[in-house]
């Protein structure tokens, strides 16, 4: 785990490739959405590795307030998951993991936006 400087990319995406080298089994990248650069790269640089992003509290605090203002509650804490996915990740952590449990739970195990 590494606790890099603002606009230190580069350094993450050293330290990452590092990491791989060193047998690492799984890299995660955290927060995981305002670095989406970061796990595009990272995936495109190592298509076969693990990789996990990692929606911390305070994206979940943004999103979550944001959501529950407008009407479009799932269709916005979806989106912030497929952006995850499109950036590369195989692995999302989120805060947002129990109510998201409920919504594969009622549409057969397919999380959409409508």
């Amino acid at each position: 785990t590494y606790q890099l400087p603002l606009g230190s990319d580069k350094i993450g995406i050293l330290t990452t490739q590092r990491d791989i080298s060193e047998g690492a089994d799984i890299v995660m990248v955290k927060p995981g959405l305002l670095y989406l650069d970061v796990v595009k790269t990272i995936k495109d640089q190592n298509p076969n590795h693990l990789l996990a992003v990692y929606q911390v509290s305070g994206e979940y605090v943004m999103l979550y307030d944001y959501a529950q203002k407008s009407s479009n509650f799932r269709n916005i804490v979806s989106e912030s998951l497929f952006s995850f996915k499109r950036a590369g990740a195989d692995i999302i952590i989120s805060y947002f993991t129990p109510v998201i449990l409920e919504w594969l739970k009622e549409s057969g195990g397919v999380l959409t936006v409508s």
